[in-house]
């Protein structure tokens, strides 16, 4: 059976979790963007290419396009911290809500109460940051790149990086550790290297496409596929429930970076006896 034609085609590091999960949200944007055709996904050759009925500019002018809201109040009427708050986002001028992102809240009893808390591992900040300040401030980022990049460039956004101060987490790009440097630049406010397009197409991908999680929730495993295969589908493949030939299987990791936390690179798996 012949691939089909893509529309859209990025390079991609799939040791990069961030990168991993960035690919996962522009096939799940894509779906959501151009339903009528449908969006299928795939990895092949250090590239992540999907066939749908849009392209690549088109999708990251959309990202970037409104700001979202933050709930506050869950439908069942519980709180949120704005710390935690799901992102609301409408792609029509707020007709209608398009999605919501909410992978690092969930609701759980704790001593006795049910709550909306911080779901870990990825609810990565702490502090003053919030959800929504954290989008605000990438998407800001992403739409000034977008601006002066050359198109020919599209394929390799990943790798574009910018000096940010406010991040989810997702990207590992940034090679800093505390104990190199004798403090956290996140607790400091200061700037580090990091891809705004990849921290927040990563924050879409996480929504469907989540990897099993290890016991301690400090290391996951994720599997990237070979086949043209929609959200649905790629999301089982990427969790390890479907096998999709050929495709490479991940261990990623959690790494403490003060107050704060991010992924590190992934370790490729080779046998059952590396998980």
């Amino acid at each position: 059976m012949t691939d089909p034609d893509p529309t859209i085609v990025v390079d991609v590091d799939p040791s990069n979790p961030g990168q991993f999960f960035a690919c996962c949200g522009l096939l799940e944007l894509a779906d959501r963007l151009w339903p009528d055709a449908g969006a299928e996904g795939w990895f092949e050759g250090g590239q992540f290419r999907i066939a749908c009925g849009g392209d690549l500019p088109t999708l990251l002018a959309v990202l970037v396009m409104d700001p979202p809201e933050a709930v506050l109040q869950l439908d069942n009427g519980l709180p949120v911290k704005a710390l935690i708050a799901p992102l609301r986002f409408t792609f029509d001028g707020g007709s209608t809500t398009a999605m919501t992102l909410d992978a690092w809240m969930t609701v759980r009893p704790d001593k006795g109460v049910v709550q909306a808390t911080a779901n870990p591992p990825w609810n990565f900040w702490s502090g003053q940051q919030t959800s929504k300040r954290i989008w605000t401030a990438l998407r800001e980022a992403l739409a000034g790149q977008l601006r002066t990049l050359d198109p020919s460039a599209l394929p390799y956004l990943f790798t574009q990086r910018l000096m940010l101060t406010g991040r989810f987490g997702f990207d590992p790009g940034p090679a800093w550790n505390p104990l190199d440097v004798g403090f956290s630049p996140n607790e400091q406010g200061i700037p580090v290297e990091s891809s705004a397009a990849v921290e927040l197409l990563a924050a879409v991908g996480l929504q469907r496409f989540r990897p099993r999680l290890a016991a301690d929730r400090q290391s996951f495993f994720y599997a990237t596929w070979g086949r043209p295969l929609g959200p649905a589908a790629g999301a089982a493949a990427a969790a390890g429930g479907v096998e999709a030939l050929p495709g490479s299987r991940y261990r990623g990791r959690v790494v403490n970076r003060g107050q704060y936390a991010a992924l590190g690179h992934s370790t490729p798996l080779r046998g059952a006896e590396d998980e």
